[in-house]
């Protein structure tokens, strides 16, 4: 069959991203024998439908898949829902490609399967891990017999699958975004309130053979020439004898790269930061959300500030930059618990700070449950448009206190206020030849204005 997987995202703050879960789906349909191309919309802006068209008409796919990365864009006060661009992309594939089935799956599908059936109205949705349901699909419907309309995948393995990576623009991601993208594992052990990780790839961790995962690195680095790589697990370092394996595997190899990963405080140890420094890590990026024990409490988390301390004063002492991610105005949030946030982080003196404010509300998480038994909403009522849960007591001046901590705080970075200055500020670092994390450089002031500090 000819089968055409859209990859629907054009999100690039504050990198452009590879979607590498619709070239794990688009590799596992190739392996099963389908004739299988990728479009991918991230970079074609306005020129979206028109490419998209002229794709159809000319590939003329007998099945078209297209994954949905992201709902919206998380960020409050002035968020942005994806919605109204993926009904252009659904209207389009029906007029252009009326034969074709049209399946709808991906991240974002898999949190809201029901309510993106209704907005989209695809002949098939295939909820959770793509990889073997949508080729399930695809046999079904090359034998003739009409699959379900939502399908629901379960958690299982690893795949065996490698991403479909050639069928992707991959040098104009690394020239853009920096890095390539790599995946050791699956899978989320920690009850953090508001995640959906434990919804999306279950809860506990399906880890992939290390030296497919290096083997795929080290080819893709050959191929597309690239010297950066991020790893996308949630937490790298859980389990911490595989991420300990991984780092092993690349010392091995004696490979030349520079990579970061997403990590957490919670187990991380002094031994393995030195291990990862030395397997070419020169950044991490921790999952901290607050640093204040009250909301540290309210959100989950499996560690405290001891631990806060400790993983950066570990990071720096290990020759890492790192960064702190966090959640201002959450649950139980107060003045004097984001008064407390904000002088952990003065002291631990991260390279960069990243802070949401409020946190976007999911179904299935502890959060939703909370938020309906405070009769904000309805766990049933969360849908496609963002619904923030902000505290009350920190509400009505949040965004106030956030604009004079960024204007106070050189290292500090506030999606949600930003608008598309980050958006400039990273093309233009990207222009002058920086790979890796940009974030890295933030608080650097330089007399090149193509080098501004972002504030």
């Amino acid at each position: 069959m000819r089968v055409l997987v859209i990859a629907a995202n054009q999100e690039q703050k504050p990198d452009p991203v590879v979607p590498l879960g619709a070239a794990f789906v688009a590799g596992a349909a190739r392996d099963a024998g389908h004739d299988v191309r990728m479009f991918d919309a991230c970079f074609l802006g306005e020129k979206v439908l028109p490419e998209l068209i002229n794709t159809l008409r000319q590939f003329q796919p007998d099945v078209v898949g297209m994954s949905i990365r992201n709902i919206d864009d998380v960020c409050w006060p002035q968020g942005v829902s994806y919605l109204p661009y993926y009904r252009k992309l659904g209207v389009c594939i029906r007029a252009v490609a009326q034969d074709a089935r049209f399946v709808l799956g991906g991240s974002a599908f898999t949190l809201m399967p029901t309510q993106f059936m209704r907005a989209i109205e695809p002949d098939h949705g295939v909820a959770g891990e793509g990889e073997g349901a949508f080729v399930s699909l695809l046999a079904t419907l090359e034998a003739g017999e009409l699959p379900p309309r939502l399908l629901r995948a379960e958690p299982a393995g690893f795949p065996s699958t490698h991403p479909a990576l050639d069928l992707l623009d991959i040098d104009q991601y690394y020239q853009r975004g920096g890095a390539l993208n790599v995946q050791t594992r699956r899978g989320c052990s920690f009850l953090c309130t508001y995640c959906t990780y434990p919804v999306l790839e279950g809860r506990h961790a399906r880890r992939r053979a290390v030296c497919d995962t290096v083997d795929e690195l080290e080819s893709g680095l050959l191929r597309y020439g690239a010297k950066h790589f991020f790893v996308v697990d949630n937490t790298f370092n859980h389990p911490t004898e595989h991420a300990a394996e991984f780092c092993e595997e690349l010392l091995r190899r004696e490979l030349n790269v520079r990579w970061t990963a997403y990590v957490t405080p919670a187990g991380m140890t002094e031994e393995l930061l030195r291990l990862m420094a030395r397997a070419g890590c020169g950044s991490v990026e921790y999952g901290t959300d607050a640093a204040s024990e009250v909301t540290l409490g309210a959100l989950g988390k499996s560690f405290g500030i001891p631990e806060i301390v400790h993983v950066s004063d570990w990071s720096r002492r290990a020759g890492l930059k790192f960064a702190h991610t966090l959640i201002l105005g959450g649950p139980d949030e107060t003045p004097a618990t984001m008064a407390e946030t904000v002088a952990v982080m003065e002291k631990v003196n991260p390279t960069a700070v990243f802070a949401m404010l409020g946190v976007r509300l999911y179904p299935n998480t502890q959060l939703a449950r909370r938020a309906e038994r405070e009769g904000l909403i309805a766990e049933a009522e969360i849908g496609i448009e963002p619904v923030f849960y902000v505290s009350e007591s920190v509400a009505p001046t949040l965004e106030e206190s956030a604009r004079a901590l960024a204007a106070s705080h050189s290292n500090w970075f506030f999606p949600g206020l930003e608008g598309e200055r980050w958006t400039r500020f990273w093309h233009r670092r990207r222009t002058h030849g920086i790979r890796g994390p940009l974030w890295e450089w933030m608080g650097q002031a330089t007399a090149d204005p193509a080098h501004e500090v972002i504030r």
